[in-house]
């Protein structure tokens, strides 16, 4: 399902430092910018890639998760996400029987969906770093322990890329 993930082998540090979950226990938190390395910075810049929206999702293990689209209008909404913490987790994406209904978060709205209105179409236990394709339905599944991903956007020319834009600019990248 290359059209859904990409496991990612990217040239350069992502972070200045470790990466401390304990400065995120909230389950969504903006991610701190500083922390991202200046080599990753000039690396996008490279690619003519400017970064978007970074947020951090905090995920505990056995707590089922909604399933949702990221983005209420687009259904082609790639992110790349960094995923830390010892548990094994798995993304899943779901195909909607239905339409869903539109949910207010922080950064936004979203479309959440019930579980008996989709029907699953991928999982896998996610790498990390790898480039998802979060215009469709999905949620994730955790298993022993905490898990934190931090997810982000980007945008050529002020406008977001398409999966398949960022796959190609990512593709000497790709596993």
């Amino acid at each position: 399902m290359k059209n859904l993930h990409r496991e990612l082998k990217l040239p350069v540090p992502f972070l200045t430092k470790e990466f401390d979950g304990m400065q995120y226990l909230s389950p969504y938190q903006r991610f701190n910018k500083s922390d991202i390395s200046i080599e990753f910075i000039d690396w996008l810049s490279s690619l003519n890639l400017v970064l978007g929206l970074t947020e951090v999702f905090l995920s505990k293990p056995n707590t089922y998760y909604r399933i949702h689209q990221d983005h209420t209008t687009l259904t082609d909404f790639p992110k790349i996400n960094w995923v830390f913490g010892k548990s094994t987790s798995y993304m899943n994406w779901y195909t909607p029987k239905t339409t869903g209904f539109i949910y207010t978060v922080e950064t936004g709205q979203s479309v959440i969906y019930a579980k008996e209105d989709v029907e699953l179409l991928h999982s896998i236990e996610l790498k990390s770093p790898s480039l998802v394709q979060a215009g469709l339905p999905h949620n994730i599944t955790v298993l022993k322990d905490y898990r934190w991903s931090i997810s982000t956007t980007y945008k050529r020319n002020n406008k977001l890329l398409t999966y398949n834009e960022m796959l190609e600019t990512l593709n000497p990248f790709l596993y």
